[in-house]
């Protein structure tokens, strides 16, 4: 196992910042999860940390060992891609024994390696066969054994489920989470889905436009954002989002839109722009006004079993999203009243972060 620190890593290409100043240290034996759109930066800091990529400045550390101008190799990490990457013309037995060609072990030892590797994955039936003859889930428990029987300080995966279908995705997730905690080996993993990083992640690192924005687990990162951008990133349905201002009148403040007034907790001096942002489940539809309620209109429905996802449209013709018990009667076009819980909303500033306090009185 190894700890990971990050410090202060800039990288560019040309004139392109692709990583900015990015501190980050990752624990022994924790799986952290880079969470981010695509061109965030994240497999850019992935391929510094596996030593694919030579930083602009900053720092790489393996347990407090300086590792910026040492290879791949000498880190003793092991990468698993998006893709595969087998030989075709070799067995997945032979393609696994390539991971162990530098490491000079004598056949009993690599035998045994891959036994153990091949038991973990359950893949003991595909060992002769060849990756034409393997299905994608297959194939990556292949790549993925190819990374174990290097006893590797560090695993560094990115992507490693997005070439595969949904049901695959959701058996090799909870398979990969499995095999983290039980050979208890610092793992990274690098991913655009943010459903992924919720479920696999002892903590995730949210990144955008080369920076960190925040920092936490999953439960810190969905229900405390401490930015805009996290807010609406992560969750599915996503957060609401209502631009208005901050106003102080008659010694009360309040957040006022063009259909919603709504009065939080806020330090004194809080005024100008920001952004209320409500999650679907605490969005309430109501058929009648009532206090505090926006008016609203049907655009769509979708019907998933266990729940519903009204889809709504404000006067402002913003989209809204509420989620509601399966058996929802409304169609489209109808006209109803959306009220956010008000213990439960989150006020962002003009710059995009978290305004504390923010509950309703």
């Amino acid at each position: 196992m190894s700890r990971i620190q990050i410090d202060r890593l800039h990288k560019t290409f040309h004139r392109h910042v692709a990583v900015r100043d990015l501190d980050l240290t990752i624990e022994n034996g924790e799986l952290l999860v880079l969470l981010g759109p695509s061109g965030c930066g994240k497999t850019t800091t992935l391929n510094c940390i596996a030593g694919l990529e030579t930083p602009t400045s900053g720092r790489v550390l393996f347990d407090d060992e300086d590792v910026t101008a040492a290879s791949p190799h000498q880190r003793n990490i092991a990468m698993v891609f998006q893709s595969s990457l087998l030989y075709p013309h070799m067995t997945a037995r032979q393609n696994i024994r390539t991971s162990l060609a530098k490491q000079k072990l004598d056949r009993a030892e690599t035998d045994r390696r891959i036994s153990e590797a091949s038991s973990i994955l359950g893949i003991e039936a595909l060992l002769d066969k060849l990756p034409s003859q393997l299905s994608g889930g297959e194939r990556q428990r292949v790549a993925t054994a190819k990374a174990i029987v290097r006893q590797p300080t560090a695993f560094l995966l990115d992507e490693p489920l997005a070439a595969l279908d949904a049901a695959l995705r959701l058996t090799l997730r909870a398979e990969l989470v499995n095999l983290q905690k039980r050979l208890g080996t610092t793992m990274i993993v690098v991913t655009h889905d943010q459903v992924e990083a919720m479920t696999m992640g002892d903590r995730i690192a949210v990144m955008n436009d080369g920076r960190l924005e925040q920092i936490g687990t999953p439960d810190e990162i969905y229900n405390r954002p401490a930015t805009l951008f996290v807010a609406g990133f992560v969750g599915s349905p996503p957060m609401n989002l209502i631009e208005g201002e901050i106003v102080t009148q008659d010694g009360r403040t309040r957040f006022v839109s063009r259909d919603l007034t709504f009065e939080p907790k806020l330090a004194a001096g809080d005024a100008g722009p920001a952004t209320l942002g409500i999650r679907p489940q605490h969005l309430h539809i109501h058929a009648e006004g009532r206090n505090g309620a926006v008016p609203v209109t049907v655009f769509a429905v979708e019907h998933l079993g266990r729940e519903s996802v009204v889809i709504l449209e404000d006067g402002g013709r913003n989209k809204l999203h509420a989620l509601v018990e399966p058996g929802f009667a409304g169609r489209v076009g109808d006209r109803l009243h959306a009220a956010p819980d008000p213990t439960h909303c989150l006020l962002f500033d003009r710059a995009g972060s978290v305004l504390s306090h923010a509950a309703a009185e």
